[in-house]
This record gives structure tokens, sequence and C-alpha cells, in this order.
């Protein structure tokens, strides 16, 4: 323990932070050698010697990273430094010969080796003004160690000298001897993390010497306890950039893993199933969609995006409605609304029926409580006046609506995706489809099915799937992101409108969309430009973690994959609230933010306004802390609002 706490605290030490100060040093010598592994390029693992642990896992070769080890202290006994074809002489086999056991490390290192982002503009600002050589104790070839760096970008370098193929190591200060005099190094300054090879060894050969870091990791991984998150942790702090902006990197550390995993999941069932086609549907399926594609699975099952709406499938359906309390039922009309969003749930625009309803003493801006509207006599006055409106806009847009159905291969088995949670869009298509007698095989897939899954698709025999939780298939489940489901959704819009409804272009039915909310006069709002960072960090995640190796290795840990995100919302950091806390967020049209706050100052004042905003805050979790600013268990406090809420406390 004493060892490993001073290795620790040596890996750590860094001669100058700033990387203005190393730069003054670079421009005080006239030679500058670095060194290669942990300075110049990192590993995606904890530590150089886990990248045996994941060969292992991979190829199936029992006790590969044990014989690995023990195999290189042999090769290591005969001489001073060794090549990876000496240490495979001393390797025992137990599953896979030799030859093939050693093309996997060296395939394996060239995945998991990345640039460090943190040395590459000190190495580039190096190599164009002073002399540059690359020096490594290392037991791989030239040749594969000059791959890594091509791979890496790190080009116009002098030299690379590499002990192995000279019998001598920095280890000892030969090799600073040997380069020092071949290539007559006059004033040479060496950059590396290892204390004793790269600066105690250094200096001992009378080259200047900087220490920096072996460990770079920037994430707060404190609240990440799940199986091989120090992996996936490692991967993402190497690739962890301040250049890329908060959000950016948002969106590869934390929105990234969990959008992997779930498409990758989504891929592997749908082979399972025999699935013929997938329909991502609009709009959160806009950047599952990419993904898919961007992941190349679209080449084994193809894919189409599926412009539908609650509204778009729900108004059609009204011409089998015929009374006010059929209408209501299925509106998703939150419980306090007003009249401008009531009768565009009707399907009519609120513009032209101005006033029929100030005829009945209301305007547009007229708050309603929805439970109450079947029993309000002017209401149901104004509804019986425009209710033949309703039903015929009803009997157009059902028309349309079948007209662009059957330009879709229902016939087929067909998978829809979309985030979730209750499954009321499928559950409308598929009436639709067999009310009109369109052939259908669906299944549905979701990030979440939450309970009220169960009444509009289980008992009506509906198959769907859920990744982070299935209260339709399982009494256990429960919704984990419910604390936190409007900053989960935010993640996921598309730079563009709500379905609204469907109208002939060009000889074919498309989707009518609303003005998307994140615009106003052609400008995007700063959520749209925010999300549009997200979602660039999330998709080069997926790409790039899905080219390593380390992807095999970790699999599908769904757990791991959500954790980054399931944090954030549940225990989020002071950087977390001031990025969302004033996020806009609409809620079936009306405006609201996750989690603005006026501040404990401000509500010891009104107390009364606290609870106000806390109702309408989106992230109530986001709200409590921003506001309260003190450790409490939030969660918990979240979970008993919640119940009280609806009702479920004991």
């Amino acid at each position: 323990m004493i060892k490993s706490k001073i290795k620790y605290f040596l890996d750590n030490i860094q001669i100058y932070k700033e990387d203005e100060k190393i730069i003054e040093q670079i421009d005080k010598h006239q030679e500058i050698t670095f060194d290669i592994f942990d300075t110049l390029i990192k590993r995606n693992v904890p530590n150089p010697k886990d990248v045996f642990s994941v060969i292992e896992s991979i190829l199936g070769e029992n006790n590969f990273r044990k014989k690995r080890v023990e195999a290189e202290i042999k090769a290591r006994e005969k001489k001073t430094e060794v090549t990876l074809d000496e240490i495979y002489d001393e390797y025992e086999c137990t599953n896979l010969n030799r030859e093939t056991i050693k093309r996997a490390e060296i395939e394996f290192e060239l995945s998991m080796c990345v640039v460090n982002i943190d040395i590459l503009p000190i190495f580039k600002y190096a190599c164009e003004k002073k002399r540059v050589f690359l020096v490594s104790d290392m037991y791989l070839s030239r040749t594969v160690i000059e791959e890594i760096l091509n791979n890496a970008g790190i080009v116009g370098y002098e030299q690379l000298i590499i002990s192995n193929e000279l019998n001598i190591n920095k280890h000892s200060g030969d090799l600073y001897n040997y380069v020092r005099e071949k290539y007559e190094l006059k004033n040479p300054l060496h950059i590396g993390n290892d204390f004793v090879s790269d600066y105690l060894m250094a200096k001992k050969q009378k080259f200047d010497a900087l220490k920096i870091r072996t460990n770079t990791y920037r994430l707060d991984r404190k609240y990440l306890k799940v199986n091989n998150s120090d992996y996936l942790n490692a991967f993402l702090s190497n690739h962890h950039s301040l250049e890329n902006g908060d959000y950016y990197n948002f969106g590869f550390e934390r929105f990234g893993p969990v959008l992997y995993g779930f498409t990758k999941w989504l891929y592997e069932d749908m082979e399972k199933e025999k699935i013929d086609e997938v329909f991502f549907m609009a709009r959160d399926g806009y950047i599952m969609k990419i993904i898919y594609d961007q992941l190349g699975y679209d080449k084994n099952i193809p894919d189409r995006y599926f412009e539908v709406s609650r509204r778009s499938l729900r108004v059609p359906r009204y011409v089998k409605f015929n009374s006010l309390e059929e209408i209501m039922g299925e509106t998703p009309l939150l419980s306090v609304t007003n009249m401008e969003q009531i009768l565009d749930s009707f399907g009519l625009n609120p513009l032209k029926y101005k006033e029929i309803i100030n005829k009945y003493g209301f305007n547009l801006d007229s708050v309603l409580k929805r439970d109450n509207l079947v029993n309000e006599k002017k209401f149901v006055a104004l509804f019986n006046e425009i209710k033949d409106d309703i039903f015929e806009n009803a009997i157009v847009e059902n028309d349309l609506l079948l007209e662009y159905l059957k330009q879709f291969d229902f016939s087929k088995k067909i998978a829809i995706v979309d985030i979730g949670w209750g499954g009321s869009i499928q559950s409308n298509l598929i009436q639709t489809l067999d009310e009109n007698h369109i052939e259908n095989d669906v299944i549905g897939y979701y990030f979440g099915l939450a309970k009220e899954s169960k009444n509009k698709l289980g008992k009506k025999g509906y198959k769907a799937k859920g990744y982070l939780f299935d209260c339709l298939n399982s009494d256990n489940d429960h919704d984990i992101e419910i604390s936190f489901r409007p900053l989960f959704e935010t993640l996921f819009l598309e730079q563009s409108g709500s379905i609204m409804k469907y109208e002939h272009k060009d000889n074919v039915v498309v989707a009518k969309r609303y003005p998307y909310e994140y615009e106003i006069d052609r400008s995007l709002l700063p959520e749209a430009l925010r999300v549009r960072d997200i979602q660039a960090g999330a998709l080069q995640f997926a790409r790039k973690y899905s080219l390593s190796k380390l992807s095999d290795y970790i699999g599908d840990n769904r757990e791991l994959y959500f954790d980054y995100i399931y944090s954030t919302g549940t225990n989020p950091s002071k950087k977390d609230l001031e990025m969302y806390g004033d996020f806009l967020f609409f809620n079936n049209g009306s405006e609201a933010y996750l989690s603005k706050t006026k501040g404990m100052g401000y509500y010891i004042i009104h107390p009364k306004q606290f609870l106000k905003d806390l109702s309408a805050a989106q992230w109530k979790i986001g709200y409590l802390k921003r506001t309260l600013k003190v450790r409490l268990p939030y969660l918990k406090i979240y979970t008993l609002l919640h119940k009280i809420a609806n009702g479920t406390e004991d």
C-alpha cells in the first residue's frame, strides 16, 4: 500500500503545470527529447498492463495477463532490453499459439493508443522551433511504434530511438548518453512522465528534464462504482479537450456512452428478432438514426426516418369519436392549460377562432383546468359550435395520414424506435393500421418503458422492449430517469419543429411541421446551439469508441453507459447546474425552464414563490440543489415529493 501511494504521488508530480512555463523551458534549449508512452501517447486503459486484461477477455486466453507479465520478466533476466519476439519466446500458451497472441497484442496496442492531447501542442511547438527526438524504453518494434505515432499525428521529429534496438535504456541512463553522443546534442531538454527514468536519470546524464503527470483523469469519478468504470474513464479522459467546449465534452462523456449502448443493444436485439426494417420516430429518433447509420448497422438492417407525432396520429382518430369526453380523454394537455393549446389539440388553428372564443367569454390565453372542461357550460357550448369543424378536419387529416403510412411497407417485420416512455405513439399507430386494414407486424424499441405502457401497449398485446428499464415486461422495473426526464429528453432535440399533420408536395405526402420552438426570427436560441454541440460530441464518442477494442471488452454494460448521465441528473455538480439550470424547455407547447431559481435569499422573504417555482421546475433535483446549495440526499427528497404528489406515499 505504501509503495502504491508513493508511486501514485510520483506519477502525479508535474514540474510546470502551465504550458507557457514548459514553452519557456523549450525556448532555452537547442534540442528536445520526448518520452513516448504515457507522455506523447496514452492508452485507453487505467494502466498499461490492463491492455493484457482486455486481450485475455476478448481472445479467451486463460491467465494471459499473469503469464504475459511473467514472460517479460523472464526475458529481461537474459538481457537489458527485449523485443516482443523475445518476450513471446518465454510465453507458455494455453489455447492459442504464440504467433496468434503476439499479432493480437500488436493489434490491440494500435487500437488502444491515442495522442496525449495535453502534450500535443507542446510537441508541435518544439518541432517548429527545435531539433526533436523521441526516446523510448519499449519492446514493440519500430514499425509498430511508427504506426502508433502516425495514427496519433506525432510527426515532424528528427529521430526515433528505441531501447530494444540498442539493448540499452533510459532507466539505466545509457540511452541518454547514446542520444547525446550520436546526434551531438548541445543543450538538451527531456520531457517525460516517469519520475526515475524520465527525470532523475535524465538529469543524472546532464540533460535538463521536465516531469509531466502520468495520470490525466479529468472526470469526477466518485459517482461511478460500476464494473469497468475505470476503463471507460480512461478512454473518456484521454479524449477530453477544453478546446472542444463544455457542451461538446458533455455529449462525448455523458450522453455518448448511453446513446452508443442503446444503439448497439437495439441492433443486436433486432438481429435476434429478424427485423426487416427499422423506423426511427421523429423527433427524438433523429439523433438515434444518425448514430445507427454512422456505426454501419444500416447495411444489415435498413432504416428510415418516420415522421409521426402524438398529434399527427391522434387528431385523425377523432373521426371515430362522437363527444367532448372522448376527445379530452385522448388529449395530452397539461392539467393547467389555455385556450390556444386546447384548440390546437383539437386540430384547429386557434387564430381562426378568436371571435368564437371571445363570444363565450374566453381568449387565447385564458387559463383553464383540463379536468374541469367537460363540466364547464361555456366551454361545452363553445365545443358544440366548433365540433363539426373538428370532425371535418379529422377526416381530411386521416386521409392524408393514410396516404403517408402507405408509403411504408408495414407487412414486413418492422421495428419502431423512440425515446419512450408510455408507448402512446406506437399504440395509436398500430390502432390506425389495424382499423384501416393495413397489414402490420410492429415491435417497439425504447430507452425506457414506464408503467403506463402496460395500459397503452400491454393490454392490447402490442410488443415492445425497453433498454434502461422495462415496466411493460417486468413488474420489478421502475422509471430510473423520471427525476431528470426533461433534462434527458433535451439531449435528443432535432433541429426542427414537431410534426403537425401531412400535406401533398411534389406528388407525395410529406410531414408538415410546427415552427421550431428554439428558433426566433430564423436565429437559433442558445439551447439549440448547445444541443447541437452535445450531439456532435456524442456522435464522436460513438465513432471513436466503436473502433476501440475497449468497446468489445466492456460489451453490453448498460448500467455503466447510463451512469454518467444518471449521475448528472440525480447528483449534479455546480458546473452541471450552471450549464443547464436556465435551459429553456417546452412541455406540450408550454415554455418552462429546467431549474431556474430566484435564490434562497428571495425565497426566505417569499416562501410561497419557492413552492410555485419548484412546481414549475422541470428538473426538480437541479432546482433544489441550485437553490439550497447544501449537501442533501436530493434524489431521496425528490422521490418522496413525487410519491406524495401522486398519492402513493403511505
